[in-house]
């Protein structure tokens, strides 16, 4: 095998091959691997080059450098881009390096192949969450080798099929987010987020002395247990949405019309000013756990209540907080300061609200189905959502028609 050496390495690694830099900082399309591991079906761009830096023994950094990515400092954030959308300069790239077709690497991404990318994906608006930040996760399918799926990136990523158990987005020992732009390419499958200081100074340190190290939590992700999906429509709706958004599909008027309503009814369920559940029923534990009644105005912590329910997800979960929400759904916060908390995405607070609206949607009469279960405290405006309503919203049914017209205020209304 040819004997070449990789930026940052010490000795060569086999069959791999450095891309220079060519005059004017022009990269030259990369050299063909000698092995290339297919990816599985469903999985992300990111999990597979991953799995090509431990298939040849590099890091992250280096295998991005073979395959004509281009790494910068921050190579996770940037591949977690590629993996929302990859622009075709690199698209062709890693065509060069591995013979992968465009369909196939289409299929590794959420939104396919692009001219030119623009970084963060604000600008897709039927799309409102970042694939910089959280995704889901099933424990269970962590076992290495690590592999991460493509879906685990969607909004309704709430379960695992075939574990039949709830994903997750944090850690519970330190409470960090998963996000694949945090993960140490050194540590795959392991906890990258930093365990909390008992003692935390809330001042920095006298002049001349420093701070303790922060250690890396460093749990293995697929040692965390989550609760098992007993409510058979967080199933059904999962099933729904899992076939409907598979690539390659194309789904029927009706299927599409079934899409529009659950995003309609999701969109209008999460913050600001929502829609309030005033009945929330379920045989599911977890989801009974993740539901108040009381007046939304009455938010308190679980650990200011004198008897807080039992946790179902660890034994440990001083990092992380339920506040209600004004649905009244229990949200995960976290506590990054003393006195700052950042909200967490929930995989189990997003299948309740499934949930519901799976009910409605599976209800004969949709619409007084809505005016039993669904209350609305106050109309949400146009700045509630960027000044710009999502086109599904335009394409929900009519037995929708009457909870938007109380959802939306006239100006909002009046785009619809």
């Amino acid at each position: 095998m040819p004997d070449s050496s990789l930026p940052g390495s010490e000795e060569a690694r086999p069959g791999l091959h450095q891309v220079p830099a060519a005059k004017g900082g022009h990269r030259p399309l990369p050299r063909r691997l000698p092995v290339v591991v297919l990816p599985r079906v469903g999985e992300s761009l990111f999990s597979w080059v991953d799995h090509l830096a431990f298939v040849h023994e590099v890091d992250r950094a280096q295998i991005m450098d073979v395959l004509g990515l281009a790494p910068k400092a921050a190579h996770a954030a940037r591949l977690t881009r590629h993996t929302a959308e990859l622009p075709l300069p690199q698209a062709l790239a890693l065509h060069t390096a591995t013979g992968l077709g465009p369909q196939e690497l289409r299929s590794m991404t959420l939104f396919g192949i692009v001219e030119e990318s623009e970084g963060r994906l604000y600008r897709h608006p039927e799309f409102p969450w970042a694939p910089e930040e959280t995704w889901a996760f099933c424990p269970q399918c962590l076992s290495p080798p690590v592999r991460w799926p493509l879906w685990w990136y969607q909004p309704w990523a709430v379960m695992c099929p075939r574990h039949g158990c709830y994903t997750l987005s944090f850690c519970p020992d330190c409470g960090s987010p998963f996000s694949p732009s945090t993960l140490r390419g050194d540590a795959p499958g392991q906890c990258p987020g930093f365990l909390t200081r008992a003692d935390e100074p809330r001042v920095p340190p006298p002049a001349g002395k420093r701070r303790t190290k922060r250690k890396r939590c460093g749990r293995p992700l697929w040692e965390i247990e989550t609760p098992t999906v007993t409510d058979p429509t967080v199933w059904r709706v999962h099933h729904r949405l899992a076939q409907l958004l598979t690539h390659g599909s194309t789904p029927t008027k009706e299927r599409q019309q079934w899409y529009d309503d659950v995003r309609t009814l999701s969109i209008l369920l999460t913050d600001p000013h929502p829609c309030r559940v005033r009945i929330f029923t379920s045989c599911d534990p977890a989801l009974q756990q993740r539901f108040r009644s009381e007046d939304p105005a009455r938010r308190r912590l679980w650990s200011d209540v004198e008897e807080p329910p039992q946790s179902m997800w660890s034994e440990t979960d001083d990092p992380v907080h339920l506040l209600t929400s004004d649905s009244g759904f229990l949200h995960p916060w976290r506590v990054t300061a003393p006195t700052v908390m950042t909200k967490q995405r929930d995989p189990v607070t997003a299948a309740a609200k499934l949930c519901v609206i799976g009910q409605i949607l599976d209800s004969q009469d949709i619409a007084a189905m809505v005016q039993d279960i669904l209350t609305v405290p106050r109309p949400a405006s146009l700045r509630d959502f960027d000044d710009h309503l999502p086109s599904y919203m335009r394409r929900a049914s009519p037995q929708l028609r009457e909870l938007l017209a109380q959802a939306l205020d006239p100006q909002a209304l009046a785009q619809l």
